[in-house]
């Protein structure tokens, strides 16, 4: 190889690591672009969230309408068993009462069963609510970040 060749070499190889090693520039507009992007992405996600919480607040309203008349009902079947249990400790070889009674234990043990289902589905529906409520202010902190990235990208 000539001098001038090496040289040639040389200055080639020192603009590739500098090109290499030099940070990338971009154009403050496309990366405005970008982040307006990631806002409408974050936004997007952000409505979705919110309308899932929405419909889970129906679903808990409901579920908590339901779990008050299935209470009712349990008290109700619960009372009326312990007056029958009651009637039949007085009169302990009435058969048609111990029948009674027994029915009425059964029943007051369904709704029992009934509203201990109610309830855990109640729990989880407010659990759910709280997962959707911790989403959203996350989500919500991330919007708020991009727009202070968008805000401070210079204008040209």
């Amino acid at each position: 190889m000539n001098i001038t060749q090496l040289k040639t070499a040389l200055i080639l190889s020192t603009i590739c690591f500098f090109v290499a090693c030099s940070p990338k520039i971009q154009n403050p507009e496309i990366q405005k672009l970008e982040d307006q992007k990631a806002v409408l992405k974050e936004t997007t996600k952000l409505n979705s969230l919110k309308l899932a919480l929405e419909n889970e607040l129906i679903v808990v309203d409901r579920l908590s309408k339901e779990v008050e008349e299935i209470n009712d009902e349990a008290s109700k079947s619960a009372k009326k068993a312990k007056s029958v249990s009651d009637d039949l400790s007085d009169r302990p070889g009435n058969t048609k009462l111990s029948s009674k009674a027994n029915k009425a234990a059964k029943k007051a043990a369904k709704h029992a069963d009934k509203a201990r289902k109610v309830n855990n589905q109640l729990g989880k529906s407010n659990n759910k609510v709280k997962s959707l409520q911790k989403d959203i202010r996350k989500s919500e902190d991330r919007l708020s970040e991009l727009n202070k990235r968008i805000d401070f990208v210079p204008n040209n």
